[in-house]
């Protein structure tokens, strides 16, 4: 069974938290709460939580003055926020799992299936933090570097560095410069949509690719790409590549 914490300066949203987790997680079978830094710190260090929900803006001590306190991470973190674009951007580039206020039971079932279902190296998370902190201190998401993680290590890699990503089932195959491949739990999918803004192209169900690292397009609707690899466009998608090409040209 899994012990949950919850950490949040506004009781309405501690209460709702709290409420819609014994309703629809069964798996939680105990929860503990907190309403500041001060209070959650000791807690944590007696509960021993397996997932702490942090709010990531309270007054006095924010969510991440919390987690810098922290010298080990035994726990997975799930931000609950409200709604910004640029730190969600930010937490999704360093693969760090997150709540947008008001919680709905929805999301909170994916994202408890979510840490069920997680094998990452074990002390990923503190890692991922370090690479969010790192990320949202640019000022640019330009800058930021994308968070790989999966039951070994974790790689931050810049995003002209991916060539193109490829989709094998529920995992992609992510093929870096230097032949270097990352095989990653989500799903083409979820990086189309943490990469929205980048440039990157979808130009097929199964391939994500990165624009500058095209080096041809052929008539037969293959791309050539800097690695040497050929990639199928979908008839469908053929227009949509053209267009962007010529904007990026």
């Amino acid at each position: 069974m899994i012990k949950a914490m919850m950490v949040d300066d506004e009781q309405s949203s501690l209460d709702l938290l709290q409420w819609l987790t014994v309703q629809y997680c069964p798996d939680i079978s105990s929860i503990k709460t907190a309403r500041s830094v001060q209070e959650a710190l000791p807690l944590i260090h007696s509960f021993k939580p397996d997932i702490v929900f942090l709010d990531i803006q309270m007054p006095h001590q924010s969510g991440f003055d919390l987690l810098t306190t922290i010298d080990q991470w035994n726990f997975e973190v799930i931000f609950t926020t409200a709604y910004n674009e640029f730190a969600i951007q930010a937490i999704r580039f360093s693969a760090l799992d997150y709540l947008l206020k008001p919680v709905d039971e929805t999301e909170l079932k994916k994202a408890v299936e979510r840490y069920k279902a997680k094998r990452i190296y074990a002390p990923a998370g503190q890692l991922l933090f370090r690479n969010f902190i790192q990320n949202i201190s640019q000022g640019s998401r330009e800058k930021f570097k994308l968070a790989l993680a999966d039951a070994t290590e974790v790689k931050y890699v810049q995003l002209d560095e991916i060539i193109r990503l490829q989709a094998e089932s529920n995992y992609t195959h992510i093929f870096l410069k230097g032949n270097k491949v990352f095989v990653s739990a989500k799903t083409l999918k979820e990086y189309d949509e943490i990469l929205q803004g980048h440039k990157f192209l979808r130009v097929h169900k199964s391939h994500l690719v990165n624009p500058g690292h095209i080096e041809s397009y052929d008539k037969q609707g293959i791309l050539h790409m800097s690695d040497g690899t050929k990639v199928e466009v979908a008839r469908r998608k053929k227009d949509f590549l053209q267009q962007s090409l010529s904007g990026n040209g």
